[in-house]
């Protein structure tokens, strides 16, 4: 064989060194590996059965204190006033989670947290004034320990900063989909054989076992292990420059989930439209289906992008899969479409959570984190609202084309940020 070809050779049998090597760092980045770690288990544990008393509560509240005051108006302003203290204030405790200590500041709330559930519980047994109901729920909502953001900046702590991150966080967030979805379900069955305030008291002792066995599982604040480019001082950023660093993260979110709320109605709609009422609850858990299947496979893949490219891509794909979403309004079969319109809801947030990781010191991770669940939520709020106005005189056909434009916003958010950071 002469030297040209033994060069060419070993040129060809080089090409497939990386992909051999890319390959096996591949077969690390599984959800096993994931679990293997001593703590994770134990982490998912925790924040599986917070997640699982939140999803208990929405509904055992409603039917609590609609039975106290007689009133489905008083029940849902009750539960906007839980929703809205938890969602508003959620930066403020994950504030306070930064600066005490993620075990001690949980603990601290969880104690908050106990003292409210005691007076929402005394006050839906023995009271119906409306407005010491809604105040009870409001106080309750304040308190809400945030151990889904607490565990979100634990995960580092746990496995570090390499692609496993992305696996665990993904692990992580489809878990908790899951379990939102099992706690209305396990509050609806203890509320059929026992009262309404023996499911929402069952919501709050779940929570505080979730708090007690998260303060006792968690790792510390301290990372023993980041990557060298991650190092950051632990400095707690001022509340305003803890937005700012992640104003153009939260925009995509918050147009995410304002098209997410805006399902929420549209798709009830749906059904009611074609008689089957009893459909409206397995195609709004369609969405979900889907996103858990989008964040399963996003965690099981080790990306060469990176987050931020990543993000925007995920954002462009959240346009794509919503796109076909009109055709679901005009008469075509709405169940490919709502799992499609599902697959890039989890890789979103998990990516806006290590985007959140990656922008804020280690003083400010928790506080940073409540605002990427905060701009969800508050988007899905804001567009079951402005649903509620447009369905009355909008045809679904163009009620389902809001989600598409809406999510529009998210890349030209990316895009002016992109540009103002050029600039400077």
């Amino acid at each position: 064989m002469g030297r040209l070809e033994i060069v060419c050779g070993a040129l060809w049998l080089g090409s497939f060194a990386k992909p051999v090597e890319r390959m096996v760092d591949q077969a690390r980045v599984t959800y096993r590996a994931v679990l293997g770690r001593p703590a994770a288990l134990r982490l998912l544990v925790a924040a599986g059965l917070a997640q699982l008393a939140m999803g208990m509560l929405g509904l055992a509240l409603v039917l609590s204190v609609r039975q106290a005051a007689d009133s489905f108006a008083v029940a849902g302003l009750a539960s906007g006033a839980f929703a809205l203290t938890a969602g508003v204030l959620a930066p403020a405790r994950g504030r306070i989670v930064d600066r005490m200590g993620r075990r001690r500041g949980v603990l601290i709330l969880g104690a908050g947290y106990l003292l409210a559930g005691i007076l929402l519980l005394t006050f839906v047994e023995t009271v119906s004034a409306p407005a010491a109901l809604i105040a009870a729920a409001a106080g309750a909502g304040a308190f809400a320990p945030p151990i889904s953001a607490a565990t979100r900046t634990a995960w580092p702590d746990v496995i570090g900063r390499g692609p496993l991150l992305t696996t665990a966080l993904s692990l992580d967030t489809t878990i908790e989909q899951v379990l939102s979805l099992a706690g209305p379900v396990i509050a609806g069955v203890l509320m059929a054989t026992t009262q309404p305030a023996a499911a929402l008291a069952v919501s709050v002792a779940v929570e505080l076992i979730a708090v007690l066995l998260f303060t006792r599982w968690a790792p510390g604040t301290r990372q023993p292990h980041p990557a060298p480019e991650t190092v950051r001082p632990s400095v707690q950023l001022p509340p305003l420059a803890v937005l700012r660093n992640l104003l153009g993260v939260l925009i995509p979110l918050l147009a995410t989930g304002i098209g997410l709320g805006i399902l929420d109605v549209a798709v009830p709609a749906l059904a009611l439209r074609h008689g089957d009422a009893a459909l409206a609850g397995f195609m709004v858990a369609t969405l979900s289906i889907g996103s858990a299947l989008g964040g399963l496979v996003y965690g099981r893949r080790k990306w060469r992008y990176s987050i931020s490219a990543r993000y925007r891509l995920l954002c462009l794909g959240v346009i794509v899969c919503f796109a076909p979403l009109p055709l679901i309004g005009a008469g075509v079969s709405p169940w490919p479409f709502l799992v499609l319109a599902g697959l890039p809801i989890a890789p979103v947030l998990v990516t806006g959570y290590l985007l959140a990781d990656q922008l804020t010191p280690d003083g400010s991770k928790t506080e940073a984190a409540t605002w990427i669940s905060t701009a969800n939520n508050s988007g899905v709020a804001i567009g079951a609202a402005l649903v509620g106005t447009l369905i009355t005189y909008l045809p679904l056909t163009a009620i389902f084309a809001v989600p598409v434009v809406v999510a529009a916003f998210g890349p030209i958010a990316l895009l002016a940020q992109h540009s103002r950071s050029a600039v400077s």
